[in-house]
């Protein structure tokens, strides 16, 4: 079984939209490059619900506004092996700027086994 059959599609393709939309593909640089996904949002319900389709995730926060009048922030981030894993699975959902992006950091970083969805690696 492929590892994109341990996702729901309709699930996976909303974390695709969520991402494309409200998050970043970068690279993190520590002692070598390391891919890293991250998605910020003052919703809780959104970063808990990009945290059931890919529980290997990290959730955070809250974290407080400097401004009284912003509301609290959360943010949901992967590193490494589960990035990879998130860029690989929502690869072929994004727009070409996105694409392009993902090229580049799998390209540039070291080469890193997949997560699955019940935190093991393959």
């Amino acid at each position: 079984m492929g590892l994109a059959k341990l996702y729901n599609p309709l699930e996976l393709a909303w974390a695709a939209g969520l991402i494309e939309g409200e998050g970043c593909f970068t690279l993190h640089k520590g002692k070598t490059l390391h891919p890293y996904v991250l998605v910020d949002s003052t919703d809780e319900d959104v970063i808990d619900r990009l945290k059931h389709v890919f529980p290997f995730g990290n959730k955070r926060g809250p974290y407080k506004s400097k401004k009284e009048s912003h509301k609290d922030r959360f943010r949901f981030d992967a590193y490494g092996p589960k990035a990879r894993n998130i860029m690989h699975h929502v690869y072929p959902l994004m727009c070409s700027r996105r694409k392009a992006r993902i090229d580049y950091i799998m390209e540039t970083t070291i080469d890193s086994p997949f997560v699955t969805n019940d935190n093991s690696s393959r």
